[in-house]
């Protein structure tokens, strides 16, 4: 059977909330969140954080997950994601087999039942590269028109602005809760696969993904009235 990894990247850089990856929210450090889920999803052999931030490292180390100093240079603002995957398994070596499932710890309202349900529906599409999950949003965006030259193009190709929202596909937004891949299938070209990619379904409601000040009191908001209406 193969091993089930979690990641989650949590560099100490931020701009929009100062040390955001520990902001406290609530009783606990935002980081916190992702942690518990994963632990108590009970899916999940080895949680990893990978941060170039000692203090966030030591949190990690608080709520039980293992610690993976990141290289400076992968912790810039303009530094993407996949080279930090990428560092993960060459650093840990998971078999080629492996699964591994990223969660941004920006998602507090991501449980441990979701991430459950996104690993066995990616167990459930064998053929699938990779698993994300999202959230539907409006379809009559479907509608809209691309500008920048002489005349309007259609986003979705020609009549998609007149036809009626009952007839239009729906739209779904990735949320960046939940990523879920095989080792193999991110080393064919050292990137996360985005070609046969499924999704797994969350409410709009629970896709917030914390990058303000304004996010955070929303996700609070959230977390000290979970029985208000999603």
């Amino acid at each position: 059977m193969p091993n089930v990894f979690a990641l989650v990247p949590a560099r100490g850089g931020s701009k929009g909330i100062l040390q955001k990856n520990i902001v406290p929210l609530g009783d606990q450090p935002l980081l916190a969140y992702t942690l518990k889920a994963a632990r108590e999803s009970g899916v999940i052999d080895s949680i990893y954080v990978s941060s170039d931030d000692d203090q966030i490292l030591s949190v990690a180390h608080y709520y039980g997950a293992e610690g993976l100093k990141r290289d400076p240079h992968l912790a810039r603002d303009e530094s993407l994601i996949d080279p930090v995957v990428a560092e993960f398994i060459h650093r840990i070596k998971p078999a080629g087999k492996d699964i591994i499932i990223l969660l941004l710890p920006t998602s507090p309202l991501r449980t441990a039942i979701h991430i459950r349900e996104a690993l066995a529906e990616f167990r459930d599409f064998p053929t699938c590269h990779s698993l994300i999950s999202v959230c539907e949003i409006n379809n009559q965006l479907m509608k809209a028109y691309v500008g920048g030259g002489e005349f309007l193009h259609p986003l979705a190709g020609a009549h998609s602005s007149y036809l009626r929202r009952q007839d239009l596909p729906s739209l779904y937004m990735p949320n960046g809760a939940i990523s879920i891949f095989k080792v193999d299938d991110f080393l064919r070209e050292e990137n996360i696969p985005r070609t046969h990619e499924i999704p797994y379904l969350m409410s709009e409601y629970d896709s917030i993904d914390v990058d303000t000040p304004e996010d955070l009191l929303i996700a609070e908001q959230r977390l000290s009235n979970p029985l208000l209406e999603k």
